[in-house]
């Protein structure tokens, strides 16, 4: 294959490896950035500061204020931290000997909180159907029941229709009015 010359003695070919490299580090960095990686565990850090008349107060308060720092810094995060530990430093002594300053920091191994149990519920909706027929009211009410535990959420299965209630029928019979319960299993 013949190579042909390109401004400042380069190459078609050494171009496309160029390309080829460039494209490689790209897809490289979308793999390091997928939402897998976004919801590992991380260590994450926070530091406060507090005052105090005794060193032991100072010492607590600023540590409480890095634990507090920390928990917000997850919170916005949309995290959770556990294995939180804490210290304080001593930053300054007032010279008369009426207080201190410390400096706290604590650490903690921060990620999204697990998802919420799930469980199974039974559910039970009644809806009047109507329609120009017996079948086709009962039927009517029956999605109508199934539409209103389907509104109250969750996934749910063995719908069952468990009671048709007859509620009434235009005089020369050509509308029929029916209640129709409709159960079912939903996983919350």
């Amino acid at each position: 294959m013949a190579q042909h010359e390109e401004p400042y003695g380069k190459t078609r070919r050494g171009s496309l490896a160029g390309r080829l490299t460039l494209l490689a580090a790209l897809v490289a960095a979308g793999i390091g950035l997928n939402p897998a990686a976004a919801h590992a565990d991380t260590w994450r850090t926070a530091t406060a500061q507090a005052w105090g008349q005794t060193q032991a107060t100072a010492s607590a308060a600023a540590q409480s204020n890095a634990r507090a720092a920390l928990t917000s810094l997850a919170s916005q995060l949309g995290e959770v931290c556990t294995n939180v530990t804490s210290s304080a430093t001593l930053v300054y002594v007032v010279p008369s000997g009426g207080g201190y300053q410390y400096s706290g920091t604590a650490t903690g191994l921060c990620a999204p909180p697990p998802p919420p149990p799930s469980y199974t519920v039974s559910r039970t909706a009644t809806a009047r159907g109507e329609g120009s027929t017996s079948g086709a009211a009962q039927q009517n009410g029956e999605a109508a029941a199934r539409s209103a535990i389907l509104a109250a959420g969750g996934d749910c299965t063995n719908y069952q229709t468990t009671a048709v209630t007859y509620v009434y029928r235009t005089p020369p019979g050509d509308w029929y009015i029916y209640d129709v319960t409709v159960s079912a299993l939903c996983v919350q």
